[in-house]
């Protein structure tokens, strides 16, 4: 009972009566308990319960909250002697963990209230509006809830996200249940998704049907159950900062269509459960001598014997079954005592990266939900032996680049995402060729680009647009074909070159009026323009692309020496960027629109 709750058992008796529950043997120090109820219902089952938060009625007289015990006593009758025998029947004692339930937002505080920002609509950027209850009746009589509207001939995927987030994280590290409630005339759905994890969560996301019309209902979110896109992994173990809701997700309607929202709340039990969860490391590709194999992790203090693996059937793989309490746990595989351990790269996917005092430590993470087996690994891998490529990222710079002082990044796509310190790339030698290797499993490919500097707006991104390895469907990123051996990439900055010696490549930045071409203002609010000091050719090539790599404007053709002018008024606020091309010369350069 160290959560509490109430436990609860049924009884059959013939006669009126009572049952005294004693527990005893505590393992957590616990004195031993006793309390009584009493017996009223004849010849059937009945339920009774006993509060453990109530005090003993003997002995110590303390509750029996907080602690565990082993031991079980039962006394039906207790305090009755009868003169012929008595038959009792029981079935299913249980602990019964009370629920409570934790606010996130009810739109009636400062601190339970935040905007929801719309998208995928004609409503995009606007934030929605917290207005006075329309319907306070039935299980909502709130003063306030929040107005959600879906504009008509909305995209499918139209929703609205927290903006800022909730003040209270979305915290599921012991399961629970997602409560929110809706209130909408006609039938329908709604998908909530949580985003940006704070305990490096998958992104999740479930639906529940909406059928119940013109009136406040209940709508309830199992983070246990896996999302239904994406990762697809359940959202239980992990903390999540940002909420977005999608009504009816998947359709799109004629009209406008409005919803309501309020009390989104997370209801748990107090206590935390146990899962069992199985580690197998295959030990068949390391190199060196061992004896034992051990997992150590924050379950048992870094104890490098306490839970040794066994090879039962002599292949190689080494497995152990702990029971643990759910949640979130960093660990990984050592040998003979801490003798040797894993040191696993910064830059694979199955790590947990933690920054104290300007230490990096890097290891295994698990997000333990309920019973696993987790699949066996390679010693130092996120992969069992033999399933996996490593790609080395080489990356060179023009003689117009100066390096960030924060550094050099591989980013971008669905893997990488904003620069970051797991895939900062280094020129250890000092050859100018920064570098950086992944290991992922055989057949990986996907979306990637470059950055001079630490931008999480993606400023400093490189500038491909218009080039054949630019990819302007996602963001004018670069593509990887799927890799199925160790392979090497070799490239230029802001160019396509397929080696990372960049002192033939012509490329410079739209920066002065010492070079042949360079834009002016940088900062602007009416237009924009592009002066040519000097061509080559008189034909010339200007592409204009938003910070999503999506091309707003673009024209080819034969110009003097002279200027090209935009009006960028009725553009929308933001950066933009610029790659020119005369001949074999290239310019790159960006703008902000005010």
């Amino acid at each position: 009972m160290t959560g509490g709750g109430i436990i609860k058992v049924k009884v059959h008796s013939d006669h009126v009566g009572n049952l005294a529950l004693k527990l005893e043997t505590s393992s957590t120090g616990g004195a031993d308990w006793i309390l009584q109820q009493p017996i009223t219902t004849l010849n059937e089952w009945v339920e009774l319960s006993f509060d453990p938060n109530l005090p003993a009625f003997e002995g110590a007289q303390q509750p029996a909250a907080g602690n565990i015990y082993e031991k079980v006593v039962l006394f039906f009758d207790f305090g009755t002697a009868f003169p012929s025998d008595q038959t009792y029947y029981l079935d299913d004692i249980i602990v019964e963990q009370a629920i409570t339930c934790s606010p996130i937002l009810d739109f009636e505080t400062p601190a339970t209230t935040t905007n929801f920002q719309y998208f995928g609509s004609s409503l995009d950027g606007m934030l929605s509006s917290n207005i006075a209850n329309p319907n306070a009746t039935g299980i909502n009589t709130s003063a306030t809830v929040l107005k959600f509207t879906k504009p008509a001939n909305s995209q499918t995927w139209a929703g609205a996200a927290s903006n800022p987030f909730p003040a209270t994280a979305v915290d599921v590290t012991t399961g629970g249940l997602i409560k929110v409630k809706v209130h909408s005339d006609h039938v329908g759905n709604l998908a909530l998704k949580l985003e940006a994890s704070s305990t490096g969560g998958a992104d999740w996301i479930l639906q529940q049907p909406i059928t119940t019309l013109n009136e406040c209902v209940e709508l309830s979110f199992d983070p246990n159950l896996p999302a239904f896109e994406g990762a697809q992994q359940p959202a239980a173990g992990h903390i999540y900062e940002k909420v977005v809701l999608f009504f009816d997700f998947g359709t799109a309607f004629p009209s406008d269509q409005t919803y309501y929202v309020d009390d989104l709340v997370v209801c748990s039990s107090g206590g935390t459960p146990t899962a069992d969860v199985t580690f197998q490391v295959n030990m068949n590709d390391y190199a060196g001598t061992f004896t034992t194999v051990n997992v150590s992790g924050e379950f048992n203090e870094w104890s490098g014997d306490s839970n040794p693996l066994s090879d039962a059937d002599g292949d190689g793989v080494y497995s152990a079954t702990l029971n643990l309490p759910v949640g979130l746990y960093e660990y990984k595989f050592t040998l003979d005592n801490w003798a040797a351990q894993e040191n696993l790269a910064i830059t694979a996917t199955c790590v947990q990266v933690t920054v104290e005092d300007a230490n990096i430590f890097v290891n295994r993470k698990l997000a333990l939900s309920g019973d696993e087996e987790l699949a066996p690994v390679c010693f130092n891998s996120c992969y069992d032996c033999g399933e996996s490529v490593k790609i080395t990222y080489n990356l060179g710079l023009l003689d117009s680049e100066t390096p960030d002082p924060g550094g050099v990044y591989l980013a971008g796509g669905a893997e990488f995402g904003a620069p970051n310190i797991r895939f900062r790339m280094y020129d250890n030698d000092m050859d100018g060729v920064f570098s950086v290797t992944i290991e992922r499993e055989t057949g990986y490919g996907g979306y990637y680009t470059f950055t001079n500097g630490p931008c999480g707006d993606f400023s400093c991104k490189e500038i491909i647009g218009g080039l054949p390895c630019a990819n302007p469907q996602n963001f004018n990123d670069r593509f990887l074909s799927p890799v199925q051996q160790d392979t090497v990439v070799a490239t230029c900055f802001e160019t396509c070159a397929t080696a990372s010696d960049c002192s033939s490549i012509n490329t410079i930045d739209l920066a002065g009026s010492d070079s042949w071409v360079e834009v002016v203002p940088t900062l602007t609010s009416n237009d924009v323009r592009i002066l040519f000091h000097e061509l080559v050719q008189s034909n010339a090539s200007v592409r204009i692309m938003d910070i999503t790599g999506k091309t707003v404007w673009q024209q080819q053709w034969r110009i003097s020496p002279g200027q090209l002018q935009l009006q960028v008024a009725d553009w929308q606020p933001g950066m933009y960027f610029i790659a020119v091309e005369n001949g074999s010369r290239r310019a790159t350069g960006r703008f902000v629109k005010m």
